[in-house]
């Protein structure tokens, strides 16, 4: 339960923060869209009673063009993206996007204007991958670390592919979770849910 309290926290704020040229370095990225996207979320869950529905609409617009949904869904395939069709990769990918999105607004409708602190980044400038710390900052509350994870992609765009919580790999304990559900039922029924959920 604490795992998912901190997935719930951490997407908030890795929602956040997506938009954004790779001319830029990745802490810059992430920090360039929160007003934008925390002014979304005001006009439209300023008293706490907006609809999921409109909330997924922010998380299609400003979040999910910002996340490498298909090399989290390899990942979350692991050992099963062996022998895979393409007709199948595609329906997992779609799944995936449809699960990240509505686990996002959900997220986002928890958001009470917490502080957030992001430290600089310290990448090597010609490197593919780079992590971005920050500290979600709550009064009378511990504050969290949170590492966001990020590739820079053929279209010389960062993207985030994981966030670790507490030191906690959510990408990871989501992976061993789907592996084996698809172990047990098998790699349909696991899109079924992801689709349905």
């Amino acid at each position: 339960m604490k795992l998912f309290k901190l997935f719930v926290l951490a997407t908030a704020f890795f929602s956040s923060s997506l938009f954004a040229q790779a001319q830029q370095s990745p802490d810059q990225l992430l920090e360039s869209v929160a007003d934008k996207l925390f002014a979304d979320i005001g006009q439209v869950n300023s008293k706490g009673t907006a609809s999921k529905d409109a909330m997924a609409a922010i998380v299609e617009k400003r979040l999910m063009p910002h996340i490498d949904v298909k090399f989290v869904s390899f990942k979350l395939l692991g050992k099963h993206i062996k022998g895979i069709e393409r007709e199948q990769a595609v329906q997992f990918i779609d799944a995936v996007e449809h699960y990240l999105t509505g686990t996002y607004a959900g997220a986002l409708m928890k958001y009470t204007g917490q502080k957030v602190v992001f430290e600089r980044n310290n990448a090597k400038s010609d490197s593919e991958y780079a992590t971005v710390n920050t500290q979600i900052i709550e009064p009378n509350a511990p504050t969290i670390d949170l590492s966001f994870k990020l590739r820079l992609g053929k279209n010389n765009e960062w993207k985030v592919y994981d966030i670790v919580a507490e030191g906690i790999s959510l990408l990871s304990a989501k992976q061993k979770e789907i592996i084996q559900r698809i172990s047990d039922v098998g790699l349909e029924q696991v899109i079924s849910e992801l689709k349905s959920k």
